[in-house]
């Protein structure tokens, strides 16, 4: 029999369980290591996600502030916070403590900070419950893409009233230089100045498209009828009816600027706009659309391809102050039938987005509410209509406007 002091011996001497007591231990730093690798990687995988959501975000915010230019950075943190929310995926793992959109108006640099963590799922055991994360992204405001934007101006007599006009030439002027100032703009602009009828210019007047100009034309179009007069097509089968003075007691707007990519002609065009005639928008509206397609009367445009290729875009804009005063008798414009005019406006309006052009409106200190729901209805979608109630909103839906047609560019 051993005695006490043997079998104390004996348990001192025994190493039969040192191996699983190492191995116990050894599991538990493999299992912690293991488990600060499983949490790094998924803290990773988020922060990507993170990145990706704040991108998005702060391009959806620099693209509001290009058609609202007088929302503040509040306004813009909270439109960038609900697509940047939409774009977590697993929302209950992140927690956000910062979020906040800056605008540097001298570089026309956006920035977005986002700092948070994310829940640990087994660093926690070891006492640490979260990772921190952060992120940083920049947009800048850069040379526009492949543009042809046709401008139809409302010229009519209610214009030279309350400093419209003059309002009205230095929104559009601002236009011009914004979307033409980056060097190699590939950038053409063309304008359209409408009242009753458009001048397409007297320079056209043994052009194949048009007819009726004998007689004291002074470079008046009227209406192809129904339903041409709503197409871009076959105008050398069908072609624009010119209207003489004899005809009735017509004014002619300025003529018409094909797209061109000289901002001194432009300018000089625009200086030389001047008030005058009764309101016709679809006549506006046509002949801004013939500006923007290849084919005759006009022959400046790119085709389709050609834009695509590019990543380009066609847009036209049209602004009135007022509504249609006056619809079409064929050729001439003599009814005051302000229904068919409107319903023209709109045939018309959906004609030019279906043909893949971007269509911005602008209603101009309008009262009538008709006319302000046509002109919305005619725009691309509502971000595309300004209701500009006086001079400052006018200038500043044109601004807008140039800068929704500049690009945005990532630059962090």
């Amino acid at each position: 029999m051993k005695s006490i002091s043997d079998n104390v011996w004996w348990f001192v001497r025994d190493t039969r369980g040192n191996i699983a007591m190492l191995f116990g231990l050894m599991l538990f730093v493999f299992l912690g290591a293991a488990g600060i690798a499983i949490d790094f990687q998924r803290s990773n995988l988020v922060r990507t996600e993170i990145h990706e959501a704040t991108d998005a975000a702060l391009i959806a915010a620099a693209r509001y502030k290009s058609g609202h230019p007088n929302a503040d950075e509040s306004e813009l943190t909270a439109i960038a916070r609900k697509v940047f929310d939409d774009g977590i995926k697993d929302k209950s793992i992140v927690i956000i403590d910062a979020f906040a959109i800056s605008f540097d108006s001298n570089t026309e640099t956006f920035a977005l900070d986002v700092g948070g963590k994310v829940n640990a799922l087994i660093m926690g055991v070891l006492g640490q419950n979260y990772i921190d994360i952060g992120t940083r992204s920049e947009a800048k405001l850069g040379k526009p893409p492949m543009i042809e934007l046709a401008m139809a101006l409302d010229t009519t007599g209610s214009m030279g009233s309350n400093g419209k006009m003059s309002t009205l030439k230095n929104a559009a002027k601002d236009l011009v230089e914004t979307l033409l100032k980056e060097s190699n703009a590939n950038v053409k602009i063309g304008v359209v100045p409408f009242a009753q009828y458009v001048n397409v210019g007297i320079t056209n007047k043994s052009a194949s498209w048009i007819t009726g100009t004998s007689g004291p034309w002074l470079g008046c179009v009227g209406s192809r009828n129904y339903p041409h007069n709503v197409e871009d097509t076959d105008y050398l089968v069908y072609k624009a009816p010119g209207v003489s003075v004899g005809n009735e007691n017509v004014e002619c707007p300025k003529a018409l600027q094909p797209l061109t990519t000289d901002e001194t002609k432009l300018d000089t065009m625009i200086n030389g706009l001047a008030p005058h005639g009764l309101t016709y928008i679809p006549a506006g509206l046509t002949w801004a659309w013939s500006l923007l397609t290849p084919s005759e009367p006009f022959t400046e445009a790119a085709s389709k391809a050609e834009i695509s290729a590019a990543k380009g875009m066609k847009a036209l804009l049209v602004m009135t102050d007022g509504d249609n005063t006056r619809a079409p008798t064929y050729p001439l414009h003599e009814s005051t039938n302000k229904t068919l005019a409107d319903q023209l406006t709109e045939e018309i309006c959906a004609n030019i987005k279906a043909d893949d052009i971007i269509v911005y409106s602008i209603a101009f200190s309008v009262t009538q509410q008709n006319i302000k729901d046509v002109l919305e209805g005619c725009a691309s979608d509502a971000s595309h209509y300004f209701d500009a109630a006086n001079s400052a909103e006018l200038e500043a839906a044109f601004a807008s406007i140039g800068n929704s047609l500049r690009s945005i560019s990532l630059s962090k």
